[in-house]
C-alpha cells in the first residue's frame, strides 16, 4: 500500500466513524425522542382519565353531601318527635297517675263503708230495699267500666241515683 492508499484508506475510515456516530446520536435522540412522546401521550392520556375521575368523584360528593344534609335533617325531626312523644306520655303518665290516686282513695271510701255496714243485718231487716240498693249500685259500676273504656255507656241518668223505681238502659228496674 502506498502513503496515497493509506491516507484515503484512514481518512476513508474516519469518515465512515463519522457517519456511524451520527447514525447512532441519531438513533440515540431518536429513541429517546419517541420514549419522550410515549410519556408525553400516556401523561396526556392520564390527565384526562384523572380529569374524568374528579368530575365524577365531584358529582359524587355533592351527592353524598346532599344525602347526608337531608339524613340529618331528617333524624332532627325523629328526634324532636320522638321528644314530644316523650313528654307526651309523661302527661299522659302523671293523668294515669292522678287517675289512680283518686280510685285509690275511692276504694278506700268504699273499704271504709263496706266495714261499716252490716249487709247481712240490712238484708234481714229489708231485704227489698237492700236487693235494689246492690243492684243500683251494681249498674253503676258496670256503667262505670263501660264509659271508661270506651263501650257503651250504661250509667243510669242522675235521677237513677235518687229514685230506685226507675229503669236502667237494659229495662231492668232495681226492684
Amino acid at each position: 500500500m502506498t502513503y496515497q492508499k493509506v491516507v484515503l484508506f484512514i481518512g476513508t475510515n474516519k469518515m465512515l466513524h463519522r457517519i456511524y456516530g451520527t447514525i447512532i446520536i441519531v438513533g440515540i435522540l431518536g429513541v429517546v425522542g419517541w420514549f419522550g412522546y410515549q410519556y408525553y401521550v400516556s401523561t396526556q392520556n392520564a390527565i384526562r382519565q384523572l380529569t374524568a375521575n374528579n368530575a365524577k368523584l365531584e358529582t359524587s360528593l355533592q351527592t353524598t353531601t346532599a344525602s347526608f344534609d337531608a339524613y340529618r335533617e331528617n333524624v332532627h325531626q325523629e328526634i324532636e318527635n320522638f321528644k314530644a312523644e316523650l313528654v307526651r306520655q309523661q302527661a299522659l303518665n302523671d293523668e294515669l297517675g292522678s287517675s289512680l290516686q283518686a280510685v285509690q282513695e275511692a276504694n278506700q271510701k268504699i273499704a271504709e263503708l263496706l266495714s261499716n255496714t252490716d249487709i247481712i243485718k240490712n238484708s234481714l231487716a229489708d231485704p227489698t230495699l237492700s236487693e235494689s240498693k246492690i243492684n243500683e249500685e251494681i249498674d253503676f259500676i258496670f256503667g262505670a267500666i263501660g264509659c271508661s273504656t270506651g263501650g257503651e255507656c250504661l250509667l243510669p241518668p242522675p235521677a237513677r241515683r235518687k229514685n230506685s223505681n226507675s229503669t236502667d238502659s237494659s229495662g231492668n228496674t232495681g226492684d
